[in-house]
């Protein structure tokens, strides 16, 4: 290098030295360098790095402050399907009593007892004939107001009847009775009833005291002396296992040959001092019926006889009339029979417990 361009330079490094601006007051150790118009300082950036820093840090915040409404309203709409959910449950199993009352009360009314006659069935001892007795009892039953006739009969044809001892029914599960028709006259009394009584008892003997305990526990009361089977609104040529014809009016006297030879037809109960009527209907020796009252030892307490007004091949009727007996406090059976002819025992006996100051109540439990 010529010594021309040497001091070329030099001249050249005085201009730039003398054209550089005082440096800052910084620590000596800082260089001091010329300015570019094209790049910022450092302390610029440093500055607008820390703005940014600055705005970036508080838009977050800002929108978390303004937001913060947004944020709780969609919190309480994702929580509305759950309480929604749960206030169903809450109904649901609050208003389950309100469905469950009204169908308790319309399917069990609370129904008025009253007192009636039904007619039960009892193996007589010593039978002479083998034929069932139908024995009456003064039972509680559901008032029937509009149609008292079928207080009686509805009792009778209530499955799960809690018997007596010693008592049962020939009437079948399932057989009820759907409406009655009284005869403008009084004494004829129309009884409709469902199929399953078509059907019958399962046997000859078992229909006719199904026959029987329906004839004489609707004809107990009311004045009425016959009855006319139907079902469905049509009369019946065909019952039970024979097929027999029901289509014209029966009554008690109907089919008494299937039944006991000695027939009670009065409820024995009774309240108070009043004396205890007995009365009833025999086909017996020389129309003898005799009657005892029996202490639960088995010991004899009363005894009489009385004579039917027919016997030995016919019915008849006969009646005993029971004064001065203490039947309150002291719990007996009555029974009636006839003395047979061959060595004078008690045949085809009749035994009822006597029923004092309350009616039986056979209702299901």
């Amino acid at each position: 290098m010529s010594g021309n361009d040497d001091q070329r330079m030099k001249d050249l490094a005085d201009r730039l030295v003398a054209m550089s601006p005082q440096p800052p007051p910084f620590p000596e150790d800082v260089t001091v360098t010329q300015p570019s118009k094209s790049r910022p300082s450092p302390v610029l950036m440093f500055a607008g790095a820390a703005v940014i820093v600055l705005i970036l840090a508080a838009i977050p915040i800002l929108i978390l402050n303004r937001g913060g409404g947004e944020v709780l309203a969609s919190t309480t709409t994702s929580s509305v399907p759950a309480t929604e959910t749960t206030e169903q449950t809450v109904t649901s199993s609050t208003q389950q009593p309100t469905t469950t009352v009204p169908e308790t009360t319309t399917t069990h009314p609370v129904q008025e007892l009253v007192g009636t006659i039904v007619f039960l069935v009892q193996e007589p001892e010593n039978s002479f004939t083998g034929n069932p007795a139908v024995v009456p009892f003064f039972a509680l039953a559901e008032s029937v107001p509009e149609e008292p006739e079928l207080t009686a009969l509805r009792l009778l044809t209530t499955d799960g009847l809690s018997l007596p001892p010693g008592f049962s029914t020939m009437i079948p599960d399932g057989v009820d009775v759907v409406g009655v028709e009284r005869d403008p006259e009084g004494h004829r009394i129309t009884i409709d009833m469902n199929q399953a009584f078509v059907q019958g008892a399962g046997g000859l003997l078992a229909d006719f005291t199904m026959l029987n305990q329906l004839i004489f526990t609707v004809t107990s009361e009311g004045g009425f002396t016959e009855v006319l089977f139907t079902s469905g609104g049509e009369p019946i040529t065909a019952y039970g296992t024979e097929g027999l014809d029901l289509t014209t009016p029966v009554g008690r006297d109907s089919f008494l040959d299937q039944l006991n030879s000695v027939i009670v037809d009065s409820a024995v109960t009774g309240s108070g001092d009043s004396p205890l009527n007995v009365t009833g209907i025999a086909n017996v020796f020389e129309a003898t019926v005799s009657l005892q009252l029996v202490d639960l030892d088995g010991t004899v307490v009363y005894e009489d006889f009385t004579t039917a007004s027919c016997g030995t091949g016919c019915w008849g009727s006969f009646s005993f009339h029971i004064e001065g007996f203490d039947f309150e406090s002291r719990p007996v059976n009555l029974k009636v029979f006839w003395n047979s002819a061959e060595d004078g025992s008690p045949s085809d006996v009749v035994s009822i417990p006597v029923s004092w100051g309350e009616p039986w109540n056979f209702l299901p439990q």
